[in-house]
């Protein structure tokens, strides 16, 4: 299995309809996936960096949530339009700040 610098664990889970938690799948979390795909591809970008689909992170009170690794970060209401500026970020080995809802880094 190759190794990447960065991962994108992007929640896909998906909830029955009326669970009042909702799911990131009915907002949309699957066509993110290959967005972010579709970008790191155009960027040249897959070899050091997988997006990918993970099962719940936790995180359905905060819209879309992408877990950023090895960087410990959890993005929250993520939208499409969000797309470029992760990948900008990613490619320069950076976060998102303003969609940071859990920072796991070890800061000195």
């Amino acid at each position: 299995m190759p190794h990447r610098d960065r991962y994108l664990f992007v929640c896909t889970n998906r909830r029955e309809d009326a669970n009042p938690k909702g799911s990131c799948a009915q907002k949309g979390s699957e066509a993110l996936v290959k967005a972010l795909k579709e970008a790191l591809l155009a960027r040249g970008l897959l070899k050091s960096v997988r997006a990918c689909g993970s099962a719940c992170l936790d995180l359905c009170e905060s819209g879309i949530s992408i877990v950023q690794e090895p960087d410990h970060v959890a993005y929250g209401g993520v939208t499409p339009a969000d797309v470029p500026e992760i990948v900008d970020a990613v490619a320069r080995g950076d976060v998102v700040e303003r969609l940071v809802i859990h920072d796991g880094r070890r800061r000195p």
